[in-house]
């Protein structure tokens, strides 16, 4: 019984194998459908790679088609296919099966923009059908650019440890204008005795780990003479231009930090965006007491710091220090007078423990041996006045004292962001150095979430600061007076309705 039961298993399973129409592949005569008839690719720099994009073609009928050929119009084309999983610019026989689709993504990589600052690059995506020949349009920008590669290298350290530094050194007395963008590979050194001019309305691109470094004796002016809010700030950012990347932290700046003001340099800072840095603005080792003036700037989006001061000597008035991994502002001892600042931290892209704001005069650390060190610089000033520092943790400001050290600071007319629980806070609010502090207002910022940070109807820092810090700075960081219908606001921002 068994046998006979297996035989006519056996037997129907070949008379449903042999009964199996055969599935048709037909060359293609009906019409493709794609998920666009144009690829837009977007701005990139001469001889940058773009972003991938992707182009889905789509097979409606019932049966299985086979392309003879899909190519670019133009051999010598800059944009590069891969056509469902074959990296080539030609791929004959291409199947799409029964109501089915296939993917074709798409990069550009433009040449030299010779004949004009920005250069329009078209080609098409042909589909070479029986009969007939479909087409995809492919659009993208290019920008011409003067490009800072690095031809020499510095190590720092020694072993497994050390730290390659490539750079290259800007020429002497040079001025950056606003007619053409600049990009960075590696560090662009402002050289000893010489000084860089960035006129307003200069984009300054820096590529993963690049970033701009004053050297010793060396000093930058940015935006001199430009006056706030008038849309002409200069921008340092990445070099993708992808609307995906606008505001991604993390995307430049290496050991050094981002812009570094180094030991002896001295920089002027005016209407600046510094954004998506992994560490935004370095100051370290002041030598001279005018080494950083910095007013109506941003720093927004750095993955670590945005503001990282090694006993500096910094004046700052209308800044903006916002969302970022670790610390708004870290001060490792020196001389600093914040007037009219915000610093604010709503980060949420990952687990923050850190204060916005952390001032110290210590650092320890572990050296070769594994002996824990200590060393110690003098805050001898640090001065806040009709600033807002506020965040989404439950303190936004620490303050770590060594007793072998000075420890000065002032707090004049500032919002904390604090600890509910006063012995939680690690100082008093009415200790001395705190003078007309506000603790926990609400903001109101308009849109913290675009980096938005005037004030709103309900904000509590309206009309909160003081007259003197207010006159110091008598306009905000958007060019309004201050004093409009009362006391001053705090923060950068003055509410004009």
């Amino acid at each position: 019984m068994l046998k006979k039961l297996l035989l006519l298993l056996t037997i129907g399973l070949f008379f449903l194998g042999a009964c199996r129409k055969e599935e048709n592949i037909v060359v293609a005569s009906a019409e493709l459908r794609f998920s666009t008839d144009t690829v837009f690719l977007d701005t990139v720099f001469e001889t940058i790679g773009s972003s991938t994009y992707e182009l889905k073609v789509y097979n409606d009928s019932k049966e299985s088609i086979s392309i003879p050929q899909i190519r670019l119009a133009d051999p010598l084309s800059p944009y590069r296919l891969n056509v469902n999983g074959t990296a080539s610019n030609v791929v004959n026989n291409v199947e799409i099966l029964p109501e089915d689709s296939i993917y074709i993504f798409i990069e550009v990589n433009a040449g030299e923009v010779q004949s004009s600052p920005e250069l329009l690059i078209e080609d098409q995506i042909l589909f070479d059908l029986q009969g007939q020949t479909q087409s995809v349009e492919l659009v993208s920008l290019a920008k011409q650019a003067i490009f800072h590669f690095p031809n020499r290298f510095i190590v720092l350290g020694s072993g497994p440890g050390a730290v390659v530094i490539p750079y290259s050194i800007i020429n002497c007395n040079e001025t950056w204008d606003a007619s053409i963008p600049h990009v960075v590979y590696g560090y662009a050194v402002v050289d000893s005795g010489c000084t860089l001019t960035i006129d307003p309305g200069t984009n300054v691109h820096f590529h993963e780990n690049s970033g701009l470094w004053v050297f010793n004796e060396a000093q930058l002016q940015i935006a001199p003479g430009a006056l706030p809010g008038q849309g002409d700030s200069v921008t340092f950012s990445s070099d993708r231009l992808e609307p995906f990347y606008e505001e991604v932290p993390g995307q430049w700046g290496g050991v050094l930090g981002g812009l570094y003001i180094g030991q002896g340099a001295r920089a002027t800072i005016n209407n600046l965006v510094l954004k998506n840095a992994v560490n935004g603005l370095r100051t370290d080792s002041a030598i001279y007491p005018d080494q950083l003036s910095i007013t109506n700037s941003y720093i927004l989006n750095s993955s670590r710091t945005g503001f990282y001061a090694g006993y500096s000597n910094v004046n700052a008035q209308n800044l903006v220090v916002a969302n970022q991994g670790l610390y708004g502002f870290y001060a490792f001892g020196g001389n600093y007078e914040f007037r009219h600042c915000s610093f604010v931290n709503y980060w949420s892209q990952s687990t923050r423990q850190e204060a916005c704001v952390l001032l110290t005069n210590f650092l320890e650390f572990q050296d070769n041996s594994g002996t824990l060190q200590r060393i110690s610089r003098d805050l001898e000033k640090a001065y806040f006045g009709n600033c807002v520092i506020d965040g989404n943790n439950s303190q936004e400001l620490t303050l770590a004292q060594d007793q072998a050290a000075q420890f000065n600071f002032s707090f004049n007319d500032v919002m904390l962001k604090l600890d509910n629980d006063p012995e939680d806070r690690g100082f008093s609010i009415t200790d001395p150095g705190f003078n007309s502090v506000l603790v926990n207002l609400v903001s109101d910022f308009r849109n913290r979430s675009n980096n938005n940070y005037q004030l709103d109807s309900l904000s509590q820092l309206i009309d909160q600061g003081n007259t003197n810090d207010g006159f110091v700075v008598p306009t905000d960081i958007l060019g309004k007076i201050r004093n409009f219908n009362g006391l001053p606001d705090l923060g950068a921002y003055e509410r004009q309705f």
